[in-house]
């Protein structure tokens, strides 16, 4: 069915099927969450919010049949007729709910949840970003990255890499925290003064990421 005002078409998600079996490119513009929860097998994910920024390079040719969906037709419908206003010319809407296309015949992907919840919501914000997402997440997780130095430099990088969720962190470094280094080697404070570099930013990295492990190598590289 297509609205005679609209250059859009809009169809059952049993007809959705008939079209990505006959080679219409498929577009998910839901949140990654429910991307994450499952979704139409090779469909490209672009979140409805994304879109004005990623549709150049990741859509480029306006004459190519796409079929757009969302969880019941309302945003996909709104990413529908943003690229209509932008000459796209063959777009269809699937107006119904998505959760019909298995049933339907269409393939589907579940995904292997690759984080817990309490690290889905503690890393949500980079759970966003389309080059991270859960793998990439996952990834940061399971890495494991060598400092060499908890000093002015070492001190702020080990701060990011224990927050943003990297699993292993070495530190090497012989020397002892100083009142001197407390101005720029922010990962140390006063009440260490005289410990060794490595334990006090030991003792701040797992507060900050009690996931993260942290490997002291208390010598001179």
């Amino acid at each position: 069915m297509t609205d005679s005002a609209s250059p859009v078409r809009q169809v059952t998600a049993a007809e959705g099927v008939a079209l990505a079996a006959a080679g219409h490119r498929v577009v998910d513009v839901r949140e990654p969450h429910e991307w994450n929860a499952g979704h139409v097998a090779g469909a490209t994910h672009i979140p409805l919010a994304d879109l004005p920024a990623r549709y150049p390079a990741e859509l480029p040719d306006p004459a190519q049949p796409l079929l757009l969906y969302c969880r019941s037709g309302a945003r996909s419908g709104r990413a529908a007729a943003f690229l209509a206003a932008r000459g796209y010319t063959a777009i269809t809407n699937v107006a119904d709910l998505i959760e019909r296309w298995p049933g339907a015949g269409g393939a589907w992907e579940q995904p292997q949840q690759l984080l817990t919840p309490a690290q889905q919501r503690r890393y949500s914000r980079q759970l966003l970003i389309p080059e991270i997402g859960q793998e990439g997440q996952r990834k940061l997780l399971d890495a494991r990255v060598l400092l060499i130095g908890a000093g002015g430099l070492g001190a702020p990088v080990a701060l990011y890499l224990a927050a943003s969720g990297v699993g292993t962190i070495g530190l090497v470094d012989d020397d002892v925290v100083d009142e001197s280094n407390l101005q720029r080697q922010v990962v140390h404070t006063a009440d260490r003064v005289g410990q060794p570099k490595t334990a006090s930013a030991r003792a701040t990295l797992e507060a900050i990421n009690p996931e993260t492990r942290v490997v002291e190598h208390r010598e001179r590289l």
